[in-house]
Parts: C-alpha cells; sequence; structure tokens
C-alpha cells in the first residue's frame, strides 16, 4: 500500500465496502435529481435528508423511503454522504457526517476557494478543519464519484456496466462529457473521480488509489493542477505507479491558467515542469477531449503496444493519399511491401483504378470478399507491418450501392477485419460520420463484438499512437 510508505496519501481504499448512502439537500426545486441518479442502479440503501421534505415522489414507503431532518437520525450506519445544501449549512453537516461516522463524503456546493474571495478561501479552511481527518472528502464544487459496480451516480444514464478504465477530473461538465462519449464509444469504467477544488482528496490521492485498484488496468484523467506542496508526493506515485496514464492537461495558456485558477483554484504550475514530469514517467499527453477517451478505446481493445509502420487500406485513392499524409505528418511510417509480398498482392488485384501498393486502393475490388480477406491475410503477415488503418465510408454497407454481389457480404467482411487478431497486429478503422447514421451505428456495433475499434476521423487516434509510441513500455 502507498499508505504505509508514503502518509502524505490519503486511503479510500474502503470504497468497494459502500452499503448505504445519504443524499444531504434533496430538493424539490432541484427535482430530486441527485437523489434520482443514485435511486437508479445502487443495491443498497438510499437516504433522503432534508427537514423540510415529508414526501418524495417515487420514494417508496418504508426505512429507505423516510425523510430524516439530520443523518445523525438515520437508525443504520452511513458509508457514504452526497451533500448539495448551501455552503452556509455545510459546516454544521459536515459535523453531522463526523459524529455519524460516515467514511466519504461528495459535495457539490460551489463558491469556497474556487470564487477566488478571501471568505471562500476560509470556509474551504474551516471545512477541513471540521472533518477532523475522520471524514475523506470530494470536492466541494465537484461531483464526487461514480462507481459502476456498486451502481453509485451522480447522474442518471451513466453506464452501469463496470469497466477497466478509471477517470480522475478535475471539472465535473467535463467528466458528465467524458462518460458519455464513453457510453458512445462502447467504454465503460472502473471508477470515476470528479473532485473539483481537492481540498481534501486531490489528484494526487486519487491517482494513487487508481494506481493500486485492482479494478482499474488503465487511468485517464483531466487536471488543472494541484495543490503547492504536492508535487514532490505526486512524483512518488508516478514512481510507483505501473499502469498507463493518458492525461489531457487544462491551463497550459497564460489565459486557461488564469481560468483554472477561478475554476477550481488549481495552481496549473509551467508547463515546462509538467511536460518533463510526464516524459520522465511515460505519462501519454493529449490535447482534447476526443483524444482522451479515443485513446482509452485503443488501450481497452489492445493494450500497450508500440506500432510505427502502417498499411494503409482505403476505397477511395485520394483518401488514401490524405491518410498517408496525416500518417507521416504523425512520425509514423507507411512503407513498402517486402518484394515477395507485393508479388502475392499484385496477383489478387484484377480491377483497373485500384492499387495494390502500400497504400492499398481497394475501390469497387472492395466488394469482392474472397480477395479481400486474402489480402489483408498477406499484407498483415508481411513482418514490416506493425498495424492496419482501414477506411470505410458508411454507404459502402448500404446493399443498394454494392458493385458485386456476395451471400453474407457482411460476416465475411467482419471476419477480413478480425485478421490483425490473428497476426497480433491492431486494426483501426474510420467510418466517417457522413450520413448513412443507422447503417454506421449497426456496423460500429458489430465491430465492437469483434473488439475492432472504429473512429470517425483520424485525427481521434494518430496523436496518441505518436504519444504510445514514445512512450511504449517507459513508467508503465
Amino acid at each position: 500500500m502507498f499508505n504505509d510508505n508514503l502518509p502524505e496519501i490519503k486511503d479510500i481504499s474502503f470504497l468497494s465496502e459502500i452499503q448505504n448512502i445519504a443524499i444531504i439537500g434533496v430538493s424539490k426545486s432541484r427535482n430530486y435529481f441527485f437523489l434520482k441518479a443514485h435511486q437508479e442502479n445502487f443495491d443498497g440503501k438510499i437516504f433522503a435528508i432534508n427537514p423540510n421534505l415529508k414526501k418524495i415522489p417515487g420514494f417508496d414507503d418504508g426505512t429507505q423511503g423516510k425523510i430524516f431532518n439530520s443523518i445523525k437520525d438515520i437508525p443504520e450506519p452511513i458509508d457514504f454522504a452526497f451533500i448539495a445544501v448551501a455552503k452556509e449549512q455545510i459546516l454544521k453537516v459536515i459535523d453531522d457526517c463526523v459524529e455519524k461516522g460516515v467514511k466519504l463524503v461528495s459535495i457539490f456546493t460551489s463558491d469556497f476557494s474556487d470564487s477566488g474571495t478571501e471568505e471562500g478561501i476560509q470556509l474551504e479552511k474551516e471545512l477541513i478543519k471540521h472533518a477532523q481527518n475522520k471524514l475523506r472528502i470530494l470536492g466541494p464544487n465537484g461531483m464526487g464519484i461514480t462507481y459502476p459496480k456498486k451502481g453509485i451516480a451522480w447522474r442518471i444514464g451513466f453506464p452501469s456496466k463496470p469497466g477497466r478504465i478509471g477517470l480522475i477530473c478535475q471539472s465535473g461538465g467535463l467528466a458528465n462529457l467524458a462518460i458519455f462519449m464513453a457510453k458512445e464509444l462502447g467504454l465503460t469504467f472502473s471508477k470515476v473521480f470528479s473532485f473539483g477544488n481537492g481540498a481534501d482528496l486531490d489528484f494526487v490521492d486519487l491517482l494513487a488509489h487508481l494506481s493500486q485498484d485492482n479494478e482499474t488496468d488503465y487511468i485517464i484523467v483531466y487536471l488543472e493542477g494541484i495543490k503547492e506542496g504536492r508535487g514532490k508526493v505526486l512524483r512518488k506515485v508516478l514512481e510507483k505507479n505501473k499502469k498507463p496514464i493518458i492525461l489531457l492537461k487544462g491551463g497550459v495558456s497564460n489565459t486557461g491558467q488564469i481560468a483554472a485558477k477561478t475554476h477550481t483554484a488549481a495552481l496549473t504550475g509551467k508547463n515546462e515542469i509538467w511536460d518533463a514530469l510526464f516524459k520522465q514517467f511515460g505519462v501519454i499527453q493529449v490535447e482534447t477531449l476526443t483524444e482522451l477517451l479515443c485513446g482509452a478505446l485503443i488501450l481497452d481493445y489492445y493494450g500497450t503496444f508500440k506500432a510505427k509502420n502502417f498499411v494503409i487500406v482505403s476505397i477511395s485513392g485520394g483518401y488514401g493519399v490524405m491518410l498517408t499524409d496525416l500518417v507521416e505528418k504523425y512520425g509514423l511510417n507507411v512503407p513498402k511491401f517486402n518484394d515477395d509480398i507485393q508479388k502475392k498482392i499484385d496477383k489478387l488485384f484484377y480491377m483497373r483504378g485500384t492499387s495494390p501498393r502500400n497504400p492499398i486502393d481497394f475501390a469497387a475490388q472492395f466488394y469482392d470478399m474472397k480477395t479481400l480477406t486474402k489480402i489483408f491475410e498477406i499484407a498483415l503477415s508481411d513482418k514490416k507491418i506493425d498495424a492496419m488503418i482501414f477506411d470505410i465510408p458508411a454507404l459502402y454497407f448500404d446493399p443498394r450501392f454494392r458493385f458485386l454481389k456476395y451471400i453474407n457480404w457482411e460476416e465475411n467482411l467482419l471476419n477480413a477485419l478480425s485478421t490483425g487478431q490473428k497476426y497480433h497486429k491492431p486494426i483501426f478503422i474510420i467510418i466517417q460520420r457522413v450520413d448513412f447514421p443507422e447503417i454506421r451505428y449497426d456496423t460500429i456495433k458489430k465491430l465492437r463484438i469483434k473488439k475492432i475499434p472504429v473512429f470517425g476521423q483520424p485525427k481521434e487516434f494518430l496523436p496518441f499512437l505518436q504519444e504510445l509510441n514514445k512512450n511504449f513500455n517507459k513508467g508503465n
């Protein structure tokens, strides 16, 4: 355990033991939003706290359905409390939680150090004093924890299936976007933390937890900054970490640093220091939320790998040329096939308008499943080739446009796209977001079953592959 060697790290290993939770500040004006969210999938008991409420629609009768004036009035132990009360009530609520023996609270309420006012800064300090180091706090000014395995979620509609990716996000709004984007991509999470101001549990604590968490294989992060004095501890955590980390750093520009200060009161620090730290420990940096999630998708499907030389396959010669330019722009290669491999591929092309050279242009011969599968097999058998990028516009899945007719065409295509697994070489599919949305979604679902990642544009994954190559086996 980190905590044995690093007393500066706060222990939250009890999260898997959470059984009962309380929602403090259940509000009719919010339409009982946070209560409904936690009710959706949580399999333990939920208790509502509001001294001014007598009844909540849809909240069943019985012990669980009873509304309490205070958390102290609940006859059973409470492990976790979600707090959404006015900041003037916070200290009293924290005192009650400490007295009740609550292990963790998430404070949604804002206007503490994030306000930039002396009053808000002092209130946050008082908050920590009242917790007496007996109570762990996520926030204030954060969404808290989403833990699919336990059914804990701060918003309805979040994926309920647990995964192997841990997300740490300093921004609550960005965490919401990331979770729903991940749902669209077919990604699932082990745990998600939105820690806001990080008055108690901060990025360093949460990273330490996920790096030891046996439910988490990969860690992705949106970070604005850390509190003063936590840099050395972060370095120690990164030294011990063995899991791949993908990180999106906020506040890298001068204006962004000012925005981060007013958003979560984060000290963003000098970019050069962060860059050096991440480079030393193999943290993969990305620039957009899309890259962050698409990088997680690649790790989820393929794990860590090094891929320098690509075979590019397209149904449009022009798009193949564009892909080649982009691939080489990101420090990757589109090499010639070995002579014997090229000769074998040449023999399988018979239609005009095609090109058997790398990048391969199938054109209308794309519909010939027999040669398509064979060409995939031969190209990926080339020891020089590490991976494949295949652009397939969604319109080609529409039967009305098929130039050649083959029985079980789509099934055969999906099997051809699984060839990479035979040679242990990643295949990256691009299905551009151009019309035919129903066909596109249907195809993506089928490819997910085959464990083949799909992207809308090459820039969603090429920057990540470039960084993955640089950091391969470094710090992980």
